[in-house]
């Protein structure tokens, strides 16, 4: 006994890492975010640190250093107040730059609701003397609850997370800056080989997600979080304190761009080992025939009985119309509009990853979510692209340029497009093999991206006072982050030296015009 108890100690001693009690806050009111999530807080809890998690989702069977304080009715609240748009169908049809005051409306939105629920109160019931180790929050919801606890709790280091993986979303925070030309906005439908067009609505895009970062979100936050506690300093300063964003991002399976040091991609982090299926699915893939299965799920916030009669019947329609293939469908409901194929499963709800992980899957269909995108990939499974909203157009564009996957529109759900698409991916080989290079070179990691995560969030618990990673980016303004300020004067001085050396060759060249003249006329007379 006395062996193992050194071994604990000489462990402990050597990580330099103690069981810390972590607040960690997730508001965002996505079940994919929060299953993001979970795995980062579960993982840390088997690290032996505490957490306390408001949030406004929970589970019913946490680890014992797990307390979830639950946000309530925010799903509830969110979706029946007409002022949020949350009809999702309808996004796919507007443009990047409504996109981008969309979600500045959805964040600010969420966080009115939240700040109004009881749980939040529980926040200011500590004592005030009590203290966290560290704040985590998914700060896709804004700041909203993690600013008034940073101040609430004296200022603990901040690690900012998110299931999204858009650089921009992090301007506020590290400073980073947007390469127009290099890579489209996350909220833009366009691929990287932009066109000229392409790259001015881009720069524009990017201009206004600055905007409304800088000047609405911020000043608005300030002015609704003041109202629960005067005493709070300016949102900005809060973001500028972030010592880490854990960003769900990978350069294997996204456009490229340059990150800040302190941000740690941890793309896939909620990749985790396939569980066994339960009996009904385990027994519908034994008996699935050579061509094997094809999985379609729309993801969580996009459902496929909400579809519509019509492009419910037309997905139907091509499912019989490929009865070589078996077809697991997730399906939120009991109603059908007609009776199912034979060769046609529905379930409410699907171990998605462990399905992917099968070998029998041999294609996905998709909302082109990040989260599916990156388990397909992960498991080496081709795609069918459904996007409908924010970035999963830019998820399905990526995909379609490596060879992985076709996009097909959600709105327009044609029967015999379907069909053709899913007999070319399934009979063409190149995909497959796409797929699979993909996939090697997204698992070939030094650690699985949980890991680095926990290793970081234990690097700041042992490095609370470190500001190295920071840059000052984000302290400054638009004009001097991106040099206009510089650009604007010099591309105004070198017009001005340009056009006064043109009216001096003007004015030369108009003198010698004129001085053969002169003397012409000297000679007449």
């Amino acid at each position: 006994m006395a062996p193992l108890l050194l071994l604990l100690l000489a462990a402990c001693l050597g990580s330099g890492t103690y069981a810390a009690n972590i607040l960690y806050i997730n508001t965002v009111a996505s079940p994919s975010h929060f299953g993001w999530n979970r795995a980062l807080m579960y993982e840390l809890a088997s690290r032996g640190h505490n957490l306390t998690v408001f949030g406004v989702d929970t589970d019913p069977n946490p680890p014992p250093n797990v307390t979830f304080i639950l946000l309530e009715d925010v799903y509830d609240k969110l979706y029946s107040d007409p002022s949020v748009n949350t009809d999702f169908f309808e996004m796919s049809k507007i443009g990047p730059f409504s996109m981008q005051l969309l979600f500045n409306e959805f964040v600010f939105g969420v966080c009115e609701i939240v700040l109004a629920t009881e749980g939040a109160k529980r926040l200011q019931s500590y004592p005030a003397d009590f203290g966290f180790d560290l704040i985590i929050y998914d700060y896709l919801s804004g700041p909203c609850l993690a600013a008034l606890a940073h101040h609430r709790f004296h200022k603990p280091p901040v690690i900012a997370v998110t299931a999204y993986h858009g650089i921009s979303t992090t301007l506020s925070m590290t400073g980073s800056y947007q390469y127009s030309a290099l890579v489209p906005n996350h909220a833009y439908d366009a691929t990287e080989n932009m066109s000229y067009k392409e790259r001015f609505i881009n720069v524009l895009v990017n201009m206004e997600e600055e905007i409304l970062q800088a000047y609405v979100l911020i000043p608005a936050s300030n002015k609704l979080l003041r109202k629960y506690d005067p005493t709070l300093p300016d949102v900005a300063d809060f973001y500028s304190e972030t010592k880490l964003v854990l960003l769900n991002a990978n350069p294997i399976i996204q456009y490229t761009e340059p990150f800040m040091p302190n941000i740690i991609p941890v793309g896939g982090l909620q990749i985790i080992k396939p569980k066994p299926l339960p009996a009904d699915l385990a027994s519908v893939l034994e008996q699935t025939g050579p061509d094997g299965v094809i999985l379609f799920s729309l993801g969580t916030n996009v459902r496929s009985d909400l579809l519509g009669e019509a492009r419910i019947l037309a997905i139907i329609g091509a499912m019989e119309a490929l009865p070589q293939y078996t077809f697991i469908w997730k399906f939120e409901s009991d109603t059908l509009p007609r009776a199912l194929p034979s060769n046609v499963h529905v379930k409410k709800w699907l171990p998605q990853n462990d399905l992917l992980a099968q070998p029998a899957v041999k294609l996905f269909i998709t909302h082109s979510g990040l989260l599916s995108t990156q388990e397909a990939i992960w498991h080496g499974v081709p795609i069918i692209g459904f996007p409908v909203f924010a970035d999963q157009f830019k998820n399905i564009n990526y995909c379609v340029a490596k060879g992985v996957g076709l996009r097909l529109n959600i709105e327009h759900l044609d029967k015999d497009e379907l069909v053709r698409t899913v007999r070319e991916i399934m009979t063409t080989e190149s995909y497959r093999t796409n797929m699979k290079r993909m996939s090697a070179l997204f698992r070939d990691q030094p650690e699985h991206p949980l890991d680095r995560a926990a290793w970081w969030v234990e690097w700041v618990l042992r490095h609370p006072d470190s500001t190295e990673l920071l840059t000052h980016g984000s302290r400054l303004h638009l004009f001097v982050k991106y040099s206009y300020d510089v650009l604007i004067p010099l591309f105004v001085s070198i017009a001005l030296a340009l056009h006064g050396l043109f009216f001096i060759v003007r004015r030369l060249f108009c003198r010698r015009k004129a001085t053969p003249k002169t003397g012409n006329k000297q000679k007449k007379s």
